[in-house]
C-alpha cells in the first residue's frame, strides 16, 4: 500500500512538472519565433487599463485624484516595462523597448493589459504572504510580423501577480518581472 501511494505521489509530481503554465494560454500561432534569436520591439499598452474593483479606467481613476498622480502612475508603469524587457533579455535574449525602437526588428510584441489590480500598500505592510498586496494584470500579447502586419502568435495572460511593496512603483516592477518570467516559462 505504501508503495502504491509513493508511486501515485511521484506520478502526480511529474505531471505537474510538465503541465502548461496556467497563467498563460497560447490562443493561436506558434512560439517558435521566440526561440530564435531575433530582435523584437515591445509595445505595452496599459496606461488606461480598467482598474479592478473601481470600474474606472486608469486615466479617469488617477486623474480624479490629480493630474500629477496619473503622471506618476504612468512613470511607474514605464519602469515596470523596463523591468519586463530587462528580465526577459537576461534570460532569453533580444527585446527592444518602444523608446529605443529598432527599425530592423522583424517583429513587434504588442502587450495589451485590459484589467489591472494596482495592489494595496496596507496589505503589503501587514500581509502574511510575499504577494499579498501585489499588483495583478490580465490581458493579451500578440507577436506581429512588421513586414506583413500578420499576427504570428497570440497569448492570453490571466492573473499575473507581483510581489508586495508599499509603493506602486515596486508593485509595477514586480508584476512585469513576473509577466516576463511567465512568458519565458511558456516558451520553454
Amino acid at each position: 500500500m505504501k508503495r502504491l501511494i509513493t508511486l501515485l505521489i511521484c506520478a502526480l509530481s511529474c505531471t505537474g512538472a510538465f503541465a502548461q503554465n496556467p497563467l498563460m494560454e497560447v490562443k493561436s500561432g506558434s512560439l517558435d519565433i521566440f526561440k530564435d534569436s531575433v530582435s523584437i520591439n515591445v509595445v505595452i499598452e496599459d496606461y488606461n487599463a480598467l482598474i479592478d474593483g473601481r470600474n474606472q479606467y486608469a486615466k479617469e481613476y488617477f486623474t480624479a485624484q490629480s493630474q500629477q498622480t496619473y503622471l506618476e502612475f504612468c512613470d511607474d508603469l514605464m519602469r515596470g516595462h523596463e523591468s519586463f524587457i530587462s528580465y526577459y533579455n537576461i534570460e532569453k535574449g533580444r527585446l527592444n523597448s518602444v523608446m529605443v525602437k529598432s527599425n530592423d526588428a522583424p517583429y513587434t510584441l504588442q502587450v495589451d493589459v485590459s484589467l489591472m489590480n494596482v495592489g494595496n500598500s496596507a496589505r503589503a505592510i501587514i500581509g502574511l504572504s510575499h504577494k499579498s498586496g501585489g499588483a495583478m494584470i490580465y490581458g493579451t500579447m500578440k507577436l506581429i510580423d512588421n513586414a506583413s502586419g500578420e499576427v504570428k502568435c497570440e497569448i492570453a495572460f490571466n492573473g499575473i501577480k507581483g510581489m508586495r511593496s508599499p509603493i506602486f512603483r515596486g508593485r509595477a516592477i514586480s508584476v512585469y518581472r513576473y509577466l516576463a518570467y511567465a512568458l519565458i516559462g511558456t516558451i520553454r
